[in-house]
């Protein structure tokens, strides 16, 4: 959980007035306060170990203020994602801060979260998906994935007609183009039979 603090400060200031050439120094009533809100910030840890090529990798997942699904809460102050992965080789990590947290949250499902081997060298995958702000047929989801000690991350856009499959608004093929050719043609084949439908978004 996150304690975030706000203060705020009103005051005012010394005047001088000149009226009928006789200039007189008055104080206003000076009102200094500060007010102080406190917003407390709901947050999902989860980790996850495995072996590889490389030894023993820990993975660990950050999300701060996600979409809660008790509630109605749909937007906030700030929504983001942490990802860690420690191994031998060291250390690789990414943080995706949502940038518009006031129209929609970042929602995380962490049984999404799956490990890939590639011919003895696994990949980490972390979908998240978002809530709230977006049109009935517009679906969203974003994927980070952490192979051979770098990290990549890339947000899909999906047009859900009516009665229709989900469609990428752009090919999968450019939107992964930067990721090594192993990975990339394994997530082409994924994500093309994952977002058939509107329920794997879950943003309904």
């Amino acid at each position: 959980m996150v304690l975030i603090l706000y203060a705020f400060t009103a005051s005012a200031s010394r005047k001088t007035i000149d009226h009928r050439s006789i200039q007189k120094n008055t104080q206003s009533h000076v009102l200094a306060s500060v007010y102080v809100k406190m917003v407390l910030l709901d947050s999902i840890v989860t980790e996850r170990g495995y072996q590889d090529i490389y030894g023993k990798n820990m993975l660990h997942v950050k999300v701060t203020n996600p979409c809660n699904a008790d509630s109605s809460r749909f937007d906030g102050l700030l929504s983001h994602i942490e990802v860690q992965l420690k191994n031998n080789k060291g250390k690789t990590s990414v943080t995706y801060k949502h940038p518009h947290p006031q129209m929609s949250l970042i929602q995380f499902i962490q049984e999404e979260i799956h490990i890939k081997d590639l011919g003895g060298r696994k990949a980490a995958i972390v979908p998240f998906y978002y809530c709230g702000g977006y049109e009935s047929y517009d679906m969203k989801v974003s994927y980070i994935v952490l192979y051979e000690n770098k990290s990549y991350i890339f947000h899909l856009d999906y047009y859900c007609g009516e009665g229709v499959e989900c469609k990428p608004v752009r090919t999968l093929q450019a939107t992964l183009k930067n990721l090594p050719k192993d990975i990339r043609t394994y997530l082409i084949r994924y994500l093309t039979k994952k977002h058939r439908s509107r329920d794997s978004f879950h943003q309904e």
